[in-house]
């Protein structure tokens, strides 16, 4: 018997500072604001808000994950655009920033004089913790 083909499906991923990933793969993994969801070859269209946690991309047979911060995903049938503020590989994380990062943010959660302000650092914090988790992981 011969070895089934998984199809592929084209995947951007952008930030406002560059193109973070541009290529062909099997599946992509991601947090949104109704949990885990995998996008897959053929899924149906859709526009789905992004949360901060680990992205899983599977290419090539191999999973390569990612820290991501909010953002969107738009599902097409030609391809899958994930759009948000930060992205890194495990090798681009600095753990000693990150700590510094999660106690200044930690600081702004408890000054916070407005709804609006606890929120972004409640988000600015879950963003940070998830880079943490994704780094030790990796080490």
């Amino acid at each position: 018997m011969g070895e089934t083909e998984e199809k592929s499906f084209k995947l951007n991923i952008v930030t406002p500072e560059r193109e973070f990933f541009s290529g062909e793969v099997q599946s992509l993994v991601v947090n949104t604001v109704s949990g885990e969801m995998g996008i897959l070859y053929r899924t149906l269209p859709l526009v789905t808000v992004l949360q901060s946690g680990i992205m899983k991309i599977r290419r090539n047979g191999r999973w390569m994950e990612a820290a991501n911060s909010d953002g969107f995903v738009s599902v097409l049938k030609d391809g899958v655009t994930v759009l948000t503020q930060s992205c890194e590989w495990p090798h681009e994380i600095d753990a000693d920033i990150i700590d510094k990062e999660i106690c200044e943010l930690q600081e702004r959660e408890r000054k916070a004089k407005s709804a609006y302000e606890y929120k972004m650092a409640k988000a600015q914090l879950a963003a940070q913790f998830a880079k943490l988790k994704l780094k030790n992981k990796s080490d």
